[in-house]
């Protein structure tokens, strides 16, 4: 059972660092159940802090449908994302932050195709992130979860974020 009001992740040196709120870790569980054994995912959607030290994680995204998935592997399509993009920035003036995904009774480690996409999205002029986040949910979403933060600064190394949530999950 999830304590915490939230999820806070920071780096080492506290340059980069991401807060979730309750509500949204919950969605993620919920999809993360209904995909049942499949590798499933979104995008992060959300702002920075004043300090631009902490991004804030307002919302994350359900797998669109053309999206591809195996018990092993998840391909992120991009139908409906844009307009919600759109919309969260023109309402809220929030824009994407990043990637989710579900690693299925496994751990929460990022795997050498999630690090070298998100290197991509860090190097992509049409993604206008070069700081991406990657949020990894491994394990059952039913019982035993953890949940993995990483960030991918542009020609940099990637850098694994810990957990200092102040209460337990």
């Amino acid at each position: 059972m999830l304590k915490a009001r939230s999820l806070e992740f920071i780096s080492d040196d506290q340059k980069f660092g991401v807060k979730m709120k309750r509500k949204e870790i919950f969605r993620m569980l919920k999809i993360c159940r209904d995909a049942r054994d499949q590798e499933v995912g979104g995008i992060l959607i959300g702002t920075y802090d004043l300090e631009n030290r902490y991004a804030l994680v307002k919302s994350i995204s359900d797998a669109p449908c053309d999206s591809l998935q195996s018990r092993n592997w998840f391909q992120r399509g991009v139908q409906g994302l844009q307009d919600m993009l759109n919309y969260s920035w023109q309402e809220d003036r929030q824009f994407y932050l990043g990637e989710w995904h579900f690693h299925p009774y496994s751990n929460s480690q990022a795997s050498p195709l999630d690090v070298q996409q998100m290197r991509d999205i860090s190097l992509s002029k049409t993604s206008n992130c070069p700081e991406p986040i990657l949020l990894i949910l491994g394990g059952n979403p039913r019982k035993s979860w953890e949940i993995s933060a990483y960030v991918f600064p542009r020609n940099q190394m990637w850098l694994r974020l810990r957990n200092v949530s102040r209460t337990c999950l």
